[in-house]
């Protein structure tokens, strides 16, 4: 197979991204099943169509419809050429030598149900996209809303849901949780903490915050049948620092928020910040080694002085190692293979999130929890 894209130089491979994968554009991939099947890949029998089950790792770039460009990840054409190497007898005759090199399209199943826009702003216009369920036509529903990472970024909207497994908040179960919930996934042309110079802030402050709160302000009003009682925030890293300066910009619109390896310094927050929302639910996700945001200085301290003020339903979920659960891939020495200490986002998308800083179950209306069925039960009280 053969991955092209518009850019993507050589660049140093940045911390944040973890161990850099085999990232070649060109190579063979490893087939781990194939049957007959319909034109969707159910298999069939009867049907007329042959579907390729090929092996993904995360240590090998060659199976990704995205790559990091040096700042941002970006999506990439693949074409595959298929050749015949054993030949097939047949009531017609012999099959040999057959070559399939003709792409008619490639599918990204989870994004083809997402929309697009662009909101426009004098102050900074921002793209995103969004998914809206179908018991919208129904009821009224509520509203998750993810703000990405750093290399998330740029000009492609749907990176903002798609650059890591965000759309897993659109997946049958997750979906099940919450009775339908919209999806909103903004994107920003630069990055979360840019506070105008185009470089990472160091002040805590952000350009975004009132383009970003304008945004959602007028997808709530454009969509009446979101339940604006249980609007949900969360994020990671970058997106993690614009959760808390959202929640502490707008406390009350939001049931609850999830902050994911979050970057806003507890320098930056101050004591009237922290008494205005530690009555809110907060449910915090970082691992200890973080090489990036160094959990000493951010989340650890804003969760203890959130706690001392009162908070009563604020979590964290503060992971040792972020190493993979599926049981499907593992380092040389057997034990599971272990992701950047960054990637807490990982367990919090996968609704793997189930213990508090103590080490203890959650325990919300008498039963332990995972993060993402806590975020559902939340409510404001109105």
């Amino acid at each position: 197979m053969k991955r092209t894209a518009v850019s993507g130089e050589d660049f140093v491979w940045p911390v944040f991204m973890g161990q850099k994968p085999d990232d070649s554009m060109k190579g063979t991939r490893r087939i781990t099943d194939l049957y007959v099947s319909d034109a969707d890949g159910s298999r069939d029998d009867e049907g007329k169509y042959i579907t390729l089950c090929m092996y993904c790792d995360p240590r090998e770039g060659i199976g990704s419809t995205i790559r990091f460009d040096g700042r941002f990840n970006v999506t990439v054409d693949i074409a595959y050429t298929i050749e015949q190497l054993t030949h097939i007898e047949t009531e017609e005759g012999m099959l040999e030598g057959l070559v399939f090199d003709k792409n008619d399209g490639n599918r990204f199943i989870y994004g083809e149900l997402l929309q697009t826009a662009v909101h426009e702003d004098p102050e900074a216009s921002l793209s995103y996209c969004f998914y809206r369920p179908e018991e919208a036509d129904e009821h009224k529903v509520p509203l998750l809303i993810w703000l990405h990472g750093a290399g998330e970024g740029g000009m492609e909207p749907l990176i903002a849901a798609t650059g890591n497994k965000v759309v897993n908040l659109i997946s049958p179960d997750i979906q099940e949780l919450f009775g339908g919930a919209y999806l909103l996934a903004p994107q920003t042309p630069t990055m979360w903490m840019d506070n105008g110079s185009g470089e990472y802030t160091l002040d805590g402050v952000s350009i975004y915050v009132e383009p970003l709160e304008r945004l959602i302000a007028d997808f709530i009003g454009a969509h009446e049948e979101i339940d604006t009682s249980r609007i949900y925030l969360g994020g990671d890293s970058n997106g993690g620092f614009m959760t808390m300066k959202m929640l502490i910009r707008n406390p009350d619109r939001y049931a609850a928020v999830f902050p994911v390896c979050e970057a806003l310094g507890d320098n930056f927050i101050t004591e009237e910040d922290i008494a205005n929302i530690a009555a809110k639910p907060i449910w915090f996700t970082h691992a200890k080694d973080d090489p990036v945001v160094a959990p000493d200085q951010y989340v650890v301290p804003t969760y203890k002085r959130l706690i001392a003020a009162g908070g009563e339903n604020i979590h964290f979920t503060f992971w040792d190692h972020i190493t993979d659960q599926t049981g499907l891939y593992y380092n040389e020495d057997g034990t599971p293979y272990a992701y950047s200490g960054h990637w807490s986002w990982i367990p919090m998308l996968n609704n793997q999130c189930t213990v508090d800083f103590d080490g203890k179950p959650v325990i919300y209306g008498g039963r332990p929890v995972a993060i993402i069925d806590w975020i559902a039960a939340q409510r404001l009280e109105k």
